[in-house]
């Protein structure tokens, strides 16, 4: 057995329904060279482009409900000012939240799913606004209160790269806040035989590598060790094995292998799809 072989068959993974039809519609699409049918010819860019969401939408994770920030318990009132907190920590006992994880990511956080709380303080009659830590103040309030008891609205908060977002009131009072969900950019790359991204077609890549033949390690921006992998062969020679396997160069890479029928590794153009 050759070291190729043995590579292919270590990767080889069961691709699934969804990547059999997503390489179907784009073979189709691009269609054969018909001097060499055999051939993996660049596939039509339209047609690819079409089998993903714009890099700018994002996608919703839900959580168990967690709290993440409670300043009955740590930090105090809020009075005539703003505070800024962190969404994506690993123990949110300093914010007077859970005391460990609520299994959101390090990083790519683009928004949080909240349930923001407010208490009045002194009788206090005022709002809460919510922004990114670093971006501009909004007009609008995310949750109004008064003297007559706690309130809370389900709000989508945005957060900076690094988690955080701000709160503020000019009147007084306490939050509490419960976490439900998190944003992020889709992970996706549509990859050319030589290993370079195909047209831009990628979501969240920070670089793509050809180890050699048939092998290429795409590198995205977040860890991607907890998700599942999708990938399809997306020329005419839709008979190409292209199997990916999560984590194998590293926790922010997945390696991918392309084989032909005579199980030989092979350079291909593929695509690759991740959900989290």
């Amino acid at each position: 057995m050759t070291t190729s072989t043995r590579l292919r068959r270590a990767l080889l993974a069961t691709a699934g329904a969804a990547a059999l039809a997503l390489g179907a519609t784009a073979a189709t699409a691009a269609g054969p060279d018909a001097a060499n049918p055999g051939t993996d010819a660049a596939p039509d860019t339209a047609a690819v482009s079409a089998l993903f969401p714009a890099g700018s939408e994002l996608q919703f994770v839900a959580v168990a409900p967690c709290r993440i920030v409670d300043t009955r318990n740590a930090g105090g009132f809020i009075s005539g000012a703003s505070r800024t907190f962190d969404a994506t920590l690993s123990s949110y006992a300093g914010q007077g939240g859970k005391a460990g994880s609520c299994n959101l990511p390090a990083s790519g956080v683009a928004a949080v799913q909240l349930n923001l709380g407010a208490i009045s303080k002194y009788r206090s009659t005022s709002n809460f606004k919510g922004w990114a830590a670093g971006t501009a103040e909004p007009l609008a309030s995310m949750v109004n209160f008064d003297p007559s008891g706690p309130v809370a609205n389900m709000v989508t908060m945005p957060v900076n790269g690094s988690g955080r977002f701000t709160l503020k009131t000019l009147g007084s009072g306490h939050t509490f806040i419960d976490v439900a969900g998190y944003y992020v950019k889709p992970l996706y790359a549509a990859v050319s035989s030589s290993g370079s991204i195909y047209s831009g077609i990628a979501s969240g890549v920070t670089s793509v590598t050809r180890t050699g033949t048939g092998m290429y390690t795409v590198t995205f921006d977040r860890d991607v060790q907890r998700c599942a992998a999708t990938a399809s062969s997306i020329t005419w020679s839709n008979n190409l094995d292209v199997s990916p396997d999560v984590g194998a160069a590293g926790t922010n890479s997945v390696v991918v292998g392309i084989a032909n029928a005579a199980d030989v590794m092979t350079d291909g153009y593929f695509t690759l799809r991740l959900s989290c």
